[in-house]
């Protein structure tokens, strides 16, 4: 039994859904300005807050994100809105807000504190986070260093700038986690934004335009350690540097599953590798090794725990006079219960039936510019994975292993209720349905370890359901998406009896 039968089989009690991904409008033009990049799309909804002139304070939803507005910043109320939008700062890792209105500049300055945590520190250090705003030319400016608590682990900055921020790593160490079998080897490198000196009428004392983040090769650090071993060794797996002036390394996973398993390839930055340190920074990949006999323990196991996080999407369609625009994200976490027969070779796992839990955020505006009826909707949700009914499971995925090439297919998603206004009829709340998402013949890095971890894997989103995929939501009319991608991450074990 593949993904797609298992799909099929399920179709008639649920109408599967999931998270997708787009990219931006191919029609759109070029940006003016090198250093622009395209402006962040809202991921859910906004949370809002009414502030006046004793001053008050403003929360994202998630609580992640704090806007405190002193005494005296506002001589009348004000309603301060907070959302959080894709992160578009040149590629670097990170997320994104936007406060608004966009047009307000207060009196004092407001504190603008984020919160971070381990997630956000993958690949890179906390000394290395920036916060930087999006100007009208739809640059990215670093207005000063935030001030860091690392025992908090909050940045914080003072501002009088509302708009859109973005909170980024300037350098860090890519892939930032990945699984591979014994013997065999990984490529990894360091991703820098390039920084540079800025006037042009920025905020800050000393503003910094942020030009670029790639793969930097020129960044000084020292060899590579793993398990603060330099070079390692053949029980943990061994780092070379090819060419000690690129920061460039490789590494070779042992002959033997090391214990514990995962291991940690480290480098050391040294004093200027990135514009504006102070201090050398530890960037640290973390390596989890997995055994080569194959996945026959798949077989055996009657229950998989799962954990899928699918970072902020866009999408995009057209056809005729009607075009749709949406982002949304997802994460989810839940039970998958073995569906196919004993002492079959390709094992298939359902959520069909299982509890769910976790948070799905979708946002889109589809329009028609129809002579006869031309309308606009809206459809926006954040919430909890919600059900279709209680007959329906909060949320549907379908895991398909066949253990003979230790492939397998991945798919399914989750719905949460929101509201959908304006168009033909009554506007009325309803389930949202954003889409599908499939993965089909990934690598199964599988071993005696009975956990499988995918992290930041890009994977393209089409309409082409029998292979790797975005379909549009149920509710919309059959528009051809664009491909596109996203961040995706998931992480499965064999649960418990």
């Amino acid at each position: 039994m593949t993904l797609q039968t298992a799909l099929a089989a399920l179709a008639a009690a649920f109408v599967l859904t999931a998270c997708g991904g787009g990219t931006s409008d191919p029609t759109a033009p070029e940006p003016s300005v090198p250093e622009a990049t395209e402006v962040g799309q809202p991921i859910g909804q906004a949370t809002r807050a009414v502030i006046g002139s004793a001053g008050g304070t403003l929360h994202s939803a998630d609580g992640s994100v704090s806007v405190e507005v002193p005494p005296g910043a506002f001589e009348r109320d004000e309603t301060l809105s907070l959302q959080e939008i894709s992160h578009q700062n040149h590629g670097a890792p990170g997320r994104a807000w936007r406060i608004g209105p966009q047009t307000l500049t207060p009196a004092l300055p407001l504190t603008l504190r984020l919160r971070y945590d381990d997630a956000d520190l993958q690949g890179t250090d906390a000394a290395e986070l920036r916060l930087a705003y999006q100007d009208a030319q739809r640059r990215w400016i670093v207005p000063a260093a935030p001030s860091l608590d690392t025992a908090a682990r909050t940045l914080t900055l003072s501002t009088r700038r509302l708009g859109d921020w973005s909170r980024f790593a300037r350098l860090s160490l890519s892939p930032s986690a990945a699984t591979v079998r014994v013997g065999q080897q990984l490529a990894l490198k360091v991703l820098r934004c390039e920084v540079v000196g800025f006037d042009a009428g920025a905020e800050g004392d000393n503003p910094q335009l942020v030009k670029d983040c790639q793969p930097d090769p020129q960044v000084r650090t020292n060899g590579p350690r793993v398990n603060g071993l330099a070079g390692g060794d053949a029980t943990v797996g061994t780092a070379v540097w090819p060419d000690p002036q690129r920061a460039e390394y490789l590494y070779t996973a042992p002959a033997t599953v090391p214990s514990p398993r995962t291991v940690a390839l480290s480098v050391q930055t040294l004093l200027g590798a990135s514009a504006g340190s102070t201090a050398s920074t530890f960037l640290v990949s973390n390596i989890t090794i997995e055994d080569g006999d194959g996945c026959a323990w798949v077989r055996e196991v009657d229950a998989m725990d799962y954990d899928v996080r699918v970072a902020a999407f866009e999408v995009h369609a057209a056809s005729g006079n009607a075009t749709y625009s949406g982002t949304g994200k997802l994460e989810v976490t839940g039970r998958l219960q073995r569906i196919s027969a004993a002492g079959v070779p390709v094992v298939v796992f359902s959520s069909f039936g299982q509890a769910a839990a976790g948070r799905v955020n979708v946002h889109g505006t589809l329009r028609v510019d129809d002579p006869a009826q031309p309308y606009t909707q809206t459809y926006a949700a954040s919430g909890a994975p919600a059900g279709l009914g209680s007959q329906v499971p909060p949320a549907l995925l379908v895991l398909s292993v066949d253990t003979r090439s230790c492939t397998y297919a991945f798919g399914g998603g989750a719905t949460t209720r929101g509201s959908v206004q304006g168009g033909p009829g009554a506007s009325s709340d309803a389930v949202l349905t954003p889409g599908e998402l499939h993965f089909k013949d990934m690598p199964l890095p599988a071993g005696t370890s009975r956990v499988i971890a995918v992290v930041a894997l890009q994977a393209p989103f089409r309409l082409d359901t029998e292979g790797n995929g975005f379909a549009p939501w149920s509710s919309l009319l059959p528009l051809p998406f664009a491909p596109g991608s996203t961040l995706v991450s998931w992480r499965l074990g064999a649960a418990a009896p």
